[in-house]
C-alpha cells in the first residue's frame, strides 16, 4: 500500500514538473522576454562585425607554379631492354 502511494507520488510530481515546466517556456511573458534578448544578442553581434577592421590582402602572386612534370620527363632515362642484352 505505502509502495503504491510513493509510486502515484513520484508519478504525480513529475507529471506536474513537466506541465508547469511547459506552462512557463509557452508563457506570452517568456516568450516576449526571450525575443527581446534574441533581438539584443543580434543587434550587439551585428554592432561588432560592423566594427571588424578589414585586412589588407596580401595574397596575391603567392602561388608559383613550377613545370615539375616537364622536368621530369627531359631527366627520365631511356633504358632499353634489348640493348642492355647486347652489351
Amino acid at each position: 500500500m505505502k509502495k503504491n502511494i510513493k509510486e502515484i507520488l513520484y508519478l504525480s510530481s513529475f507529471i506536474v514538473f513537466f506541465i508547469l515546466s511547459f506552462i512557463f517556456y509557452t508563457s506570452e511573458n517568456n516568450v516576449t522576454s526571450m525575443q527581446k534578448t534574441r533581438a539584443f544578442h543580434n543587434a550587439k553581434l551585428n554592432d561588432v562585425i560592423d566594427h571588424l577592421p578589414l585586412l589588407k590582402n596580401d595574397t596575391s602572386s603567392i602561388i608559383e607554379y613550377s613545370n615539375d612534370l616537364e622536368n621530369f620527363k627531359k631527366k627520365k632515362k631511356k633504358f632499353l631492354f634489348f640493348e642492355l642484352l647486347d652489351k
